[in-house]
């Protein structure tokens, strides 16, 4: 996965390697999008809809749960944060302010101050710093600098899989060969026309189309893929 989201993010970055192209409009010659037909994700969760959140939880929790263990929690106590996380999420979501901070640094801060917080009553329990709570408790700047960087890393894979396993799923077995292979795998459009039996323009055109899908979906987390992994993409061209 670490491979194709590197190879994914380049192309994010760099769009005008593809070709010049029309994008699809609505009829009114605006842009069609998938987020212009379906609701974020996060104002669903807003809004309390029992389906968003239901699709909420399931991308966030494993992925909150990633990061707690990767604090030195273990299973149960990492369950427990994010119960904890997930309650004051509910109680505070309506405080999110999209033009103010993007969405996962405003759950980190959420997620950073639960943890601080079941650190600290640890503490008071067990009348001693042991094991993650001592990590926690005494993190140093470049330590809670490097735990948002992981958040970040974090965040950012787990919503392009999800864009692409969601984009998969509803899209041709050919027009996501031609995503695949010249995006992803990066092999040239003229063997893929060929293998295909379409021509190498077309080729172009189902993969950015596929593109934009991909883009507005990780838009519906308020995720800008654009500079995903960036510190994996020094030296490309």
């Amino acid at each position: 996965m670490q491979a194709i989201s590197d190879r994914m993010t380049h192309w994010l970055r760099t769009p005008d390697r593809l070709i010049p192209w029309q994008e699809e409009t609505a009829g009114d010659g605006q842009p069609m999008s998938s987020a212009d037909t379906r609701v974020s994700v996060i104002v669903g969760v807003c809004q309390q809809d029992p389906e968003r959140w239901r699709e909420f939880d399931a991308i966030y929790r494993p992925m909150l749960l990633s990061y707690l263990c990767k604090r030195g929690l273990n299973e149960f106590e990492a369950d427990d944060v994010v119960q904890d996380i997930f309650v004051k999420l509910l109680g505070k979501i309506h405080t999110y302010d999209r033009d103010r901070c993007q969405f996962r640094s405003w759950l980190f801060g959420l997620a950073h101050n639960t943890l601080i917080d079941r650190a600290r009553r640890q503490a008071a329990y067990a009348k001693a710093l042991d094991g993650w709570v001592v990590h926690v408790l005494r993190a140093t700047l470049s330590e809670s600098v490097r735990m948002a960087e992981e958040w970040v890393k974090i965040h950012r894979e787990r919503i392009l899989e999800h864009a692409l396993e969601q984009i998969r799923v509803r899209t041709s077995s050919n027009v996501w060969a031609c995503f695949e292979q010249r995006l992803l795998r990066n092999r040239p459009a003229a063997t893929i026309a060929a293998e295909l039996k379409m021509e190498p323009n077309a080729v172009y055109v189902y993969a950015s189309r596929v593109l934009k899908q991909v883009r507005d979906v990780c838009d519906e987390f308020d995720e800008d893929i654009s500079h995903a992994f960036e510190s994996g993409l020094s030296g490309r061209r």
